[in-house]
């Protein structure tokens, strides 16, 4: 009789342990499934939002508005001033290079650009004349046969038969 009773304690405890595995075994697919379900229904969201849905994209307001400086007045009997603001230098030869100028307004400037003496023929070397704040810039192209060097950039502005010169310097490499 205790062996029955043995036999019958191991079983049940064999019995609990079977049941225990089976509810966690259970209980892990009910998380997946769950999970599955989860995502899915995520997806679902997404997608039907992306489908009738608009988006409206719009600019910032601006902190600042640019608005235009007002034209420079000028004393007809103003010296001319000429100053280089920007100059694209070294270059190599073939190679594009530009200067920029600051001056008076309306005033008429030439540029050249002198290679072992020789004046540059590059069309975009001609007289310009300023705009009414006193800017203007020239581009050009260096020739493919400008040996290495430092060359001259010589830009006269002239207005109201007064005149005012700038020398820059265009280095080759």
């Amino acid at each position: 009789m205790l062996k029955e009773l043995k036999g019958s304690a191991a079983s049940h405890k064999g019995r609990q342990r079977a049941r225990r595995k089976k509810f966690a075994w259970r209980m892990v697919v009910v998380i997946v499934f769950l999970l599955v379900l989860g995502v899915l229904a995520g997806l679902l969201y997404v997608w039907y939002n992306g489908q009738t849905s608009t988006v409206t994209i719009t600019k910032p307001t601006p902190k600042y508005t640019n608005t235009p400086k007002p034209a420079v007045k000028v004393a007809d009997n103003q010296p001319v001033g000429v100053s280089i603001t920007a100059l694209t230098s070294p270059v190599a030869p073939g190679s594009n290079s530009s200067v920029q100028i600051s001056t008076l307004p309306q005033a008429a400037c030439s540029v050249e650009v002198l290679y072992n003496g020789a004046k540059s023929g590059d069309t975009g070397l001609v007289p310009k004349i300023a705009d009414e704040y006193g800017s203007l810039s020239w581009s050009w192209k260096v020739d493919l046969g400008v040996p290495k060097g430092k060359w001259p950039v010589n830009i006269t502005c002239a207005r109201n038969e007064k005149s005012g010169y700038v020398r820059g310097d265009l280095i080759v490499e």
